[in-house]
This record gives C-alpha cells, sequence and structure tokens, in this order.
C-alpha cells in the first residue's frame, strides 16, 4: 500500500494541512484493507485469522514508527477488537488516540468526542476565552480540533506516551475495563487542560485590549448565516463517530 509510503503522513506540520475529509480517506483505506480477503482465505477461520492478525501487526509497526494514519487505525481497532481472536483493549485505545492527535490528525478527537468534550468546555469558560479565539484564529470549523490536539500534546508528555516504546508492548492484551481506564485518563485530562489554559493565556501579547465577553463565545458557534450551533452539530460523522 502506497498509503503507508507517503513521507507527508509521518510529518506531523504536513499532516495538518490535509483537510478532515482527506485524513478520513487515508484512515477508512486502511479500515477497509484489513478485512479484504480473498474467498478461499474468508471460509478458513485459522488462515483468516493468521492474515488479518499480520495486517494488524503490519499497520501497528507503521503506527510505531510514526505513521499517523496507522495511529489513527490502532485507536479504533482498539477501541473495536475484530471478531473473536483480536480482544478489545480500552487503555491501548486511548493512548493511540492521543499519540494520533498529538501528531495533529482530526480524526482522533473526533473519536474521542466524550473524552474530549469536558476538556474543550473548561477552556471555552476560561476567563481570557474571548482573546485565545481572536489570537488562534479560532471559528466554528477548528476550533474543537485545536484545542483537542493542544490537550493531547500535552497528554503526550504526561503521560510519557512513545511509538516507540509501543512497540514493545504486547499486540494482543486484553483490558475491557472501560470504566477503570476512563477514570485513569480522565486525571491526567483535567491537569493537562489546566496547563494548556495557563500556556494560551501567556501565549497573548500583554498588550492585546480586551473585548466584551458577552456574545464572543456564542459567535464562535454560529454558522455564516448566523444560525447558532453546537459541537454535537457540526461534529457528527456517522463513519468516525463513537468509535
Amino acid at each position: 500500500m502506497n498509503l503507508f509510503e507517503n513521507k507527508k503522513y509521518y510529518n506531523k506540520d504536513e499532516f495538518d494541512k490535509l483537510s478532515y475529509e482527506i485524513q478520513k480517506e487515508l484512515f477508512l483505506k486502511i479500515r477497509m484493507w484489513v478485512p479484504d480477503v480473498d474467498e478461499e482465505t474468508k471460509y478458513n477461520k485459522d488462515k483468516y485469522k493468521k492474515v488479518i492478525i499480520k495486517k494488524i501487526e503490519e499497520i501497528c509497526a507503521y503506527a510505531c514508527s510514526g505513521h499517523i494514519p496507522s495511529q489513527d487505525y490502532m485507536g479504533y481497532i482498539y477501541k473495536r477488537g475484530f471478531d473473536d481472536f483480536f480482544p478489545i483493549n480500552y487503555k491501548r485505545s486511548i493512548e493511540w488516540n492521543i499519540i494520533s492527535a498529538s501528531n495533529l490528525s482530526k480524526i482522533a478527537p473526533q473519536k474521542m468526542k466524550a473524552f474530549m468534550n469536558p476538556a474543550v468546555d473548561m477552556i471555552i469558560y476560561s476567563p481570557r476565552w474571548s482573546q485565545i479565539i481572536r489570537y488562534n484564529d479560532l471559528n466554528l470549523s477548528n476550533y474543537f480540533w485545536f484545542l483537542s490536539q493542544y490537550v493531547c500534546d500535552i497528554l503526550y508528555k504526561e503521560l510519557s506516551l512513545n511509538p516507540v516504546e509501543m512497540a514493545k508492548k504486547e499486540l494482543i492484551e486484553e483490558d475491557t475495563n472501560e470504566r477503570r481506564a476512563r477514570i485513569f485518563f480522565d486525571r491526567f485530562r483535567d491537569r493537562s487542560v489546566e496547563q494548556a489554559i495557563e500556556v494560551l493565556e501567556k501565549q497573548l501579547p500583554e498588550n492585546m485590549e480586551e473585548v466584551e465577553e458577552e456574545g464572543v463565545g456564542e459567535d464562535l458557534l454560529k454558522d455564516e448565516k448566523g444560525n447558532k450551533k453546537g459541537a454535537d452539530d457540526i461534529f457528527v460523522d456517522p463513519d468516525i463517530e463513537d468509535i
């Protein structure tokens, strides 16, 4: 697959230039490639298992070497599992999603909406939010990704995550305790949000003039026609959401 050989997909700054639609297409290509096997393999359970595991191993190797679409896929497959031979691992799923989001994936925040929404809300209600909006040129189409990626970059460091180190872990390792994983990562997320707000405020120029707070947050959530929309209205994607 040429998808794995494109150097752009290993460079976060280059990858960030790709639209959500293109990033989604790359992720879906990998997702569709995994179960794509010939008829003989499909109906031979042992052979099917070996082929699928080999494909996931290959994707994991690319993810560990820095391939961002593969990192998106690993976050997906550990959340979903595959058949009865590749088990769910909630902790690993969140780790990979944080890694890919820190590499400026737009897909990862979408997959972590329930996890990231409280973080985004905390930043939106911070005292200097109106200035943060203007300084970072945030709007309806980019604020969720920008803030989620920002928090995940701090989470990445706080959790000492490293794609190379992920390669040392067993590929198949079950962990179906979602509640335990959520509690663990929620604590780190909330601390990371506090750091994010502090850094975002420090970046603001000292002479940046204050603006009226009233209506600023609401304006962010309006489309070009002035209709108010919430994040759940904007970022609904049946191919990506809640996976």
